[in-house]
């Protein structure tokens, strides 16, 4: 989306059919809004990255020096994902200190690969027992703070995700999306989107001895619906989008609590900027998909909170998600949550209008969520979604303060195929 097309838009001469080339970039943040509203990724800077890498590393140094290989190789190569987002996303952020730690690391894989002939495989934790705590770099500002308010009814008791090495999962992800933008003293627009699906394989890899799920994930097949009443340039947009997310793959780690520990996603070559921030956005929101589990012991009742700031849409957002256990039976968990954003003032640059600067004066959210757990499985097998927000955005436009605000609800559901 061009500037001048954006201050036409802001100072109330919107077009009435948006151009192929601005829906283009419309379509690439709907995509993004895909993925937020399933699961939105913590947003992490980069001393907050480096200090996950540099406690990963102590963690295996110690597991080294007391003989468990397998555990060690493992913790190596999560500081190894670790230290390669820093350096992709931060490239400039101390080169140096960053070199240093990829050929340390290096060294370490390489000799304890030598000694380690297949990947430590453990098994869940047992149903009575607390498994290990989550480690310091899953306490640090840019990670999900957990906090449990109630541990609910008896009998009580702890719960860790525990696939097996080669289980696989299909996931099928169906999205709906409704917008409505005010710009200045324009005609209101509401914009309503066609439904849009997608497939998701997901094969677990291994787990190691201390319950951390290594994960393939492919995308299967991504479509747009045919539906009456909607823009026939803005449902081409949005086909062109998804058909670019079609075979895409990638790999993560994710602990037995549920916490992401580092996704990567292939990029194809010659990818635009709209598909590369969607797989950015895409590559911690797959990872926690599933709702975080507290570290003790809970019955049918237990009520416990996630905080965790978020990057969506350019903003970065504060977001609390409260979760309520309804039901256990045997491995198979039901809960519903609450959630609410908010933004604080601040410039943002949204994917969908690269180079152009915003002010972000306020955004809300609020939404609800139910979803079903199967510990034995690494991804919820069904999960729905339904949000509201509202954001309020200024431009300075030839000196003159221009506004917008974009009020969005979205409907999304995954289930297991």
């Amino acid at each position: 989306m061009s500037q001048t097309s954006n201050q036409t838009c802001l100072t109330g001469a919107a077009p009435k059919t948006p151009s192929p080339v601005n829906l283009k970039r419309f379509a690439g943040w709907v995509v993004v809004a895909l993925f937020m509203t399933l699961s939105p990724a913590p947003a992490q800077e980069p001393d907050d990255l480096y200090l996950r890498v540099y406690n990963l590393i102590q963690q295996a140094d110690a597991l080294n020096t007391s003989g468990q290989a397998g555990p060690a190789l493992a913790k190596y190569r999560a500081a190894q994902t670790a230290l390669q987002s820093l350096k992709r996303d931060s490239p400039h952020w101390n080169p140096a200190l960053v070199s240093f730690r990829f050929n340390y690391l290096a060294e370490k894989v390489a000799a304890l690969s030598a000694t380690v002939s297949t990947p430590a495989v453990g098994g869940p934790a047992p149903a009575t027992q607390p498994a290990p705590p989550e480690t310091k770099a899953a306490t640090t500002a840019a990670t999900p703070q957990l906090k449990l308010l109630e541990a609910g009814a008896e009998p009580r008791k702890v719960l860790r995700l525990h696939p097996k090495p080669g289980d696989k999962q299909t996931l099928g992800i169906t999205l709906k999306m409704a917008m409505d933008i005010q710009a200045g003293e324009a005609q209101r627009q509401a914009m309503q989107m066609p439904a849009m699906k997608m497939t998701m394989d997901v094969t677990v890899r291994s787990v190691s001895a201390d319950g951390d799920i290594t994960y393939e994930m492919v995308i299967g097949d991504a479509s747009v619906s045919d539906e009456p009443g909607v823009l026939p340039q803005l449902a081409e947009a949005l086909k062109s989008a998804f058909a670019g997310l079609k075979g895409l793959s990638g790999t993560g780690t994710t602990s037995d609590r549920g916490f992401s520990k580092g996704t990567e996603l292939k990029v194809p070559p010659g990818a635009n900027p709209q598909l590369q921030q969607v797989m950015e956005q895409m590559k911690e929101s797959i990872a926690t998909a599933a709702a975080p589990l507290p570290e003790e012991a809970v019955g049918p009742g237990a009520r416990w909170e996630v905080r965790m700031p978020l990057k969506s849409q350019g903003m970065t957002i504060e977001q609390t998600v409260t979760y309520q256990l309804v039901s256990i039976e045997g491995e198979r968990l039901t809960a519903k949550s609450t959630i609410a954003q908010r933004a604080s003032n601040q410039k943002i640059e949204n994917p969908a209008m690269p180079g152009l600067k915003l002010d972000l004066t306020k955004m809300v959210g609020n939404g609800t969520s139910d979803v079903t757990l199967d510990l034995a499985q690494l991804l919820p097998p069904a999960r729905t979604v339904g949000f509201h927000s509202e954001a309020s955005l200024a431009m300075d436009v030839g000196g003159q303060k221009n506004t917008m605000t974009v009020k969005q609800d979205v409907n999304a559901r995954l289930e297991a195929k």
